[in-house]
């Protein structure tokens, strides 16, 4: 079996995975926001993926603009230039209730750009867009990922097990991707039973929420049955420091968290 390097020996240092680059500090998916998680030691960036008018892959969260930036409409709807000139930072509350980019000009990222500027870090990629439109977005990410060498750096993510499935297709599954939201909570619960079953996704990571539906998925057995099944598993959205703290003693690869100043004073407690 091939060595999976999203799995992190036991004892060391996490992977710091900076949720939509640290959207509680920054402007959401904005070159701001990934620009200050690398500065704050992000291991990880993670992000939202669209596709635009003219083809260009662009990181945002929603379809629309609306609620981001001083522009309205679908991203499906404009072009790059179109976005370049908006300000991504116009609706950004920081933690003091404070707008300190309303007057700003605060620009949205390309994956292209993305991967030019940091080659060498790693990337959860997530495919928004569903559908034939979304489709087409799988196939720009995988020209991407080919054209820049990153498939030893990026991790493909779709909540659509349709996109994902069509990914793995046309990649070959030669580009790492990890569980659908279906296929996490299947394989969690499979886990977590007694039945001697337990249903394994083909992918490099396991990505869970602490909790679903009343149940605990941050528990040893569900990380050690990852590790067994030579997958990662990575915990969505970790904000709290204790929490943090109690899943990287049980030995989870990744915490994503939109706060990586929090997780960062941590690891330092934790000499790690």
């Amino acid at each position: 079996m091939p060595q999976n390097i999203w799995i992190i020996a036991p004892g060391t240092r996490p992977l710091m995975i900076a949720h939509g680059s640290a959207k509680l500090l920054f402007p959401e998916n904005t070159w701001m926001a990934f620009d200050s998680s690398v500065a704050m030691g992000a291991d990880v960036l993670e992000m939202d993926l669209r596709l635009t008018k003219d083809s260009v892959i662009v990181t945002h969260h929603d379809a629309e603009i609306d609620n981001t930036s001083n522009g309205t409409g679908k991203i499906a709807d404009l072009s790059l230039s179109d976005l370049q000139s908006l300000n991504f930072g116009y609706y950004f509350t920081d933690l003091s209730g404070k707008k300190p980019y309303e007057n700003q000009h605060v620009e949205i990222a390309t994956l292209e750009g993305l991967f030019k500027k940091y080659p060498q870090m790693k990337m959860i990629i997530e495919i928004k867009d569903e559908g034939e439109w979304g489709k087409t977005a799988a196939e720009k990410v995988f020209e991407l990922v080919t054209k820049y060498q990153m498939q030893n750096q990026v991790i493909v993510a779709s909540f659509h097990d349709e996109i994902l499935r069509y990914f793995l297709d046309i990649s070959q599954s030669k580009v790492p991707v990890s569980t659908s939201e279906r296929e996490a909570t299947k394989f969690a619960l499979t886990a977590k039973s007694f039945t001697g079953f337990t249903f394994v996704p083909e992918a490099v990571a396991v990505q869970l929420p602490l909790k679903s539906s009343g149940l605990n998925l941050g528990t040893r057995r569900i990380i050690a049955s990852c590790h067994h099944h030579n997958m990662a598993i990575h915990y969505w959205t970790i904000n709290d420091k204790e929490e943090m703290r109690d899943l990287i003693e049980k030995g989870a690869d990744g915490i994503i968290t939109d706060r990586p100043d929090i997780m960062a004073e941590l690891l330092k407690e934790m000499n790690l």
